[in-house]
């Protein structure tokens, strides 16, 4: 269910523990629909199926936490457990979904 707004490491494969989701700055969707796209492809089920993403973070954070061509100069990253998924937040757009323990 990845578009062409979004891409996924094809060296991480889907039977692998850690999926990795990289948003494009190009793209015209959010980083935050990236990421609900991406973990409900993880997932294997429809978007709309899945929790909303504002009951587990606020979309704005992490639209604005990666920014318009993500900020690779900042440190950190943004934690959060959703959809059964432990999700890392990286500010150059990398996401990265673990299923939760």
């Amino acid at each position: 269910m990845i578009d062409g707004d979004e891409t996924r490491n094809d060296a991480v494969d889907r039977g692998s523990e850690t999926h990795q989701i990289t948003y494009d700055p190009a793209s015209s969707a959010p980083p935050s629909h990236v990421l609900v796209v991406g973990v409900a492809d993880v997932a294997q089920v429809d978007p709309l199926e899945l929790e909303p993403l504002h009951d587990a973070v606020d979309p704005a954070t992490i639209d604005e936490f990666v920014g318009e061509g993500g900020l690779p100069d900042v440190d950190g990253r943004i934690s959060f457990a959703f959809a059964g998924y432990d999700v890392h937040v990286h500010p150059c757009g990398l996401f990265e979904v673990t299923p939760a323990d």
